[in-house]
């Protein structure tokens, strides 16, 4: 690989991450506030508009295998803003849970490991949106097995509350980025 496409692959891994861990903070410091006033018996573990899914799903979608590698980054500082800033008990492990489900719903539900075009996504959004409730299914079961907690009432209602907030987040990320289409679109005729 020569020299420029290590830029371009560099500049994605940037672009996921920096979208990865903007929404993720968005959703921690200003979604689940505002959730709390809502639906302050809902656990703080739930987001019922968890945009970062988005990113996921998208990123798998647009990028096939190298997904993996471009939202490593973010969900490893994610996790450590979660386990040091915040003191959460998660296992790094967790980060390689979402990351796997993602890509593997997503190969799933379009029978690929490669990648996609953006001019498919217009005609694959509700597939789009099936791989992301199958990724958050699996995201799940994941931390499920990893905390050793898969029979469990707990277990279930987090999985719907991940469920909700996951196909939630990727629905409301993808129309806006819809909406932003537009608007540029608009801007240059």
């Amino acid at each position: 690989m020569d020299r420029a496409a290590w830029k371009a692959e560099g500049q994605i891994a940037l672009i996921v991450t920096i979208a990865y861990c903007s929404l993720f903070l968005f959703t921690f410091a200003v979604l689940m506030p505002l959730q709390d006033i809502f639906f302050y018996w809902l656990p703080m573990s739930i987001s019922l508009l968890f945009l970062p899914h988005g990113v996921r799903i998208l990123t798998a979608y647009f990028y096939g295998w190298k997904a993996i590698f471009y939202l490593l980054p973010g969900h490893l500082i994610t996790w450590a803003y979660l386990k040091f800033a915040l003191e959460s008990e998660q296992d790094v492990y967790s980060a390689l849970i979402s990351i796997s489900a993602s890509f593997l719903a997503v190969c799933l539900v379009f029978r690929s490991w490669s990648s996609h075009s953006d001019s498919q996504l217009g005609s694959h959004w509700k597939l789009i949106v099936v791989a992301g409730a199958l990724a958050s299914l699996g995201n799940g079961l994941g931390y499920a097995l990893l905390y050793g907690n898969l029979i469990d009432t707990a277990f279930m209602s987090l999985t719907v509350g991940f469920l909700i907030g996951d196909v939630s987040g990727l629905f409301f990320l993808m129309l806006a980025l819809i909406f932003v289409n537009r608007l540029v679109r608009a801007r240059q005729v």
